[in-house]
């Protein structure tokens, strides 16, 4: 009897232990996850995580994912500051192209591989935007304006040294003009500024500026994208106003890379559902993201290959100083 009480124990410590793996792992996760985005308020890595939070609890028990902003230095700052996180699953990181291009563009302490990948959510068409009652009507009087007075045309980004003066640093020689460019902690400050007319332009990708499009405080001179926003059918890309330029920003979520490979495959798929959450698919068309998804491997190879690929524009254009 003895014999068969002490199996009998044993094979109930054997089933309880069995099941703490698989209990702990529906657990997670089981408080709030915080998302460290490199940019202020208001810009379009910002206001798309926002988006994701909004439905983010309904496929992760309820819990919430808070948005932290460390803008500065060109999202330099925020990065450095995620690389201190714990690699536990409730620290997670928003990406997106500037963080490639500041690897290139300034000395920083990350690359492209510092992190691991989780998911891409978005890839969307930058644009040029002025305020509405602007003298530019589209992207010719623009750059005419630019080579006529060189240096006095002035045009927003999210910060030096970033994705979006890298674009406009990129169209500046593909024109051939001379703009005054004038950085910001992020998109959000930026459309602040073209709205208050502190700036002639600036250089933006859905949502940013979005809202304000649509309410007629600032106008789009063109999309350097393949085709036309939905939102906006009567825009013209630079290619039909005979400019064959085109570049987009890509934003996604990486997690220190300490992060156990489980942990980021169940942060992938909270934050898939998430993405394909009929209330999100909604607000993304509102604020006309262009959704675009890649899985954790395929993310980390595209990362690896958009650094390779800015890498070699940033010297070859040679932009910023890291090079010099």
């Amino acid at each position: 009897r003895t014999s068969v009480r002490w199996c009998q124990a044993l094979l109930v410590a054997l089933l309880v232990y069995a099941c703490v793996p698989a209990m702990a792992q529906e657990k997670f996760p089981s408080k709030s996850t915080e998302i460290i985005v490199a940019w202020a308020a208001g810009g379009a890595t910002d206001v798309l995580f926002r988006s994701i939070g909004a439905v983010f609890p309904k496929h992760a028990n309820g819990q919430q994912l808070i948005v932290k902003n460390i803008p500065g230095g060109g999202a330099a700052i925020g990065y450095a500051e995620a690389m201190k996180a714990k690699g536990d699953g409730y620290t997670i990181v928003a990406s997106a192209t500037p963080m490639i291009t500041k690897i290139h563009m300034s000395k920083v302490p990350f690359t492209a591989t510092t992190f691991a990948p989780v998911i891409m959510l978005a890839d969307n068409s930058c644009m040029v935007m002025v305020p509405a009652d602007s003298p530019f009507k589209d992207l010719k009087d623009f750059v005419e304006a630019a080579r006529k007075r060189p240096g006095e045309v002035t045009i927003g980004n999210a910060g030096s040294g970033g994705g979006y003066h890298m674009v406009a640093l990129a169209f500046q020689n593909f024109t051939k003009a001379k703009f005054n460019h004038i950085p910001f902690e992020g998109g959000g400050p930026a459309i602040t500024a073209a709205l208050g007319k502190h700036v002639d332009s600036i250089i933006v990708s859905a949502p940013e500026g979005v809202p304000q499009a649509l309410a007629g405080q600032l106008r789009i001179l063109g999309i350097f994208g393949p085709d036309r926003l939905d939102k906006f059918p009567k825009v013209p890309t630079a290619k039909e106003q005979g400019m064959d330029f085109a570049l987009t920003m890509w934003r996604g979520v990486i997690a220190p890379k300490d992060t156990p490979p489980a942990i980021v495959q169940q942060l992938h798929d909270i934050l898939k559902k998430s993405m394909e959450d009929p209330e999100f698919k909604k607000r993304a068309d509102e604020l006309s993201v262009e959704l675009r998804y890649m899985g954790p491997e395929e993310f980390g190879k595209f990362m690896v290959s958009e650094d390779a690929r800015y890498k070699e524009l940033i010297v070859t254009e040679k932009m910023g100083d890291r090079y010099k």
